[in-house]
């Protein structure tokens, strides 16, 4: 296929995921079967922030636990239950997006962690904004304020982990963290430089259906067979929901755009990247 055919499929290609994945179907018993199968083979399930807390413990065979919430809020509660069921816990990182008090509220009241998944610089490059040093110094000193905006509206949290934007190629929210002192922040750690040199067996990425389950077609089904550990598992609970469930959230967000009002407070709004400074 030369480059010219290449360029004039991509959109008929882009059109047919999106097609497919809003005929998917939910994938949440698939989902409880990777968890039952790593309990039935010994593993102890642990969320990120617990794992990173006791210091990474080296004995037995750990599944690490993270969802990031990049869309579709309502299905973390769906996910988390099914986690309460079999009795473990993990780590939830929202964006503002999809920061829904009500939501983040029960995940707490659920016993679950909660941090920000933030996307400081990323928004910077899409309002076309100066880059460079100085660029990285200001994305700083706002993620600074994010995060305390964050906390203020949603209670104490330990970490914060950055949101990968494909809207913003060549630009990396990571960097902001980097080889800096996250006390500076407010928090304790980042949820993806904490994972650097703790001797991960596997990083394990869901997708969503349309896109064939895993990152890189890897079966994690084969990894506990095979006793791999440590291993992170992050999934992103809008890869399995079914594809009109997605499409129903997506359109209540755009007709409710605001939530129920904090007491004394402002009504919260959801769907934006937009910090709530």
């Amino acid at each position: 296929m030369s480059l010219h055919e290449s360029a004039r499929s991509e959109p008929r290609m882009r059109v047919r995921a999106r097609f497919s994945r809003t005929l998917a179907g939910a994938r949440w018993d698939e989902y409880r079967a990777l968890l039952e199968a790593a309990l039935k083979a010994g593993y102890r399930l642990l969320a990120l922030e617990d794992w990173v807390r006791e210091g990474t413990p080296r004995n037995g065979t750990w599944l690490i636990l993270r969802h990031d919430v990049d869309q579709h809020p309502r299905s973390a509660l769906t996910m988390a239950s099914i986690e309460v069921e079999l009795g473990v816990c993990s780590t939830w990182y929202f964006r503002w997006r999809t920061a829904h008090p009500d939501v983040v509220r029960e995940l707490r009241d659920r016993g679950f962690s909660v941090g920000l998944h933030y996307e400081t610089l990323s928004r910077r490059t899409l309002a076309d904004k100066d880059g460079g040093t100085a660029a990285i110094e200001d994305a700083r000193r706002e993620l600074q304020r994010e995060i305390a905006a964050f906390q203020e509206l949603f209670g104490p949290i330990r970490s914060v982990s950055p949101h990968g934007d494909s809207r913003a190629p060549g630009t990396s929210n990571a960097e902001l963290l980097r080889g800096q002192d996250p006390a500076e922040y407010g928090v304790e750690f980042d949820g993806n430089e904490a994972m650097r040199g703790r001797g991960l067996a596997h990083w394990l990425t869901d997708r969503s259906a349309a896109e064939g389950g895993w990152k890189d077609g890897v079966d994690p089904r084969g990894l506990l067979a095979d006793g791999v550990s440590p291993l992170l598992c992050l999934t992103h609970p809008n890869n399995w929901v079914s594809g009109p469930s997605l499409w129903v959230d997506r359109l209540l967000a755009a007709m409710l755009p605001r939530s129920r009002p904090r007491a004394g407070g402002r009504p919260i709004r959801t769907g934006t990247d937009e910090p709530r400074l």
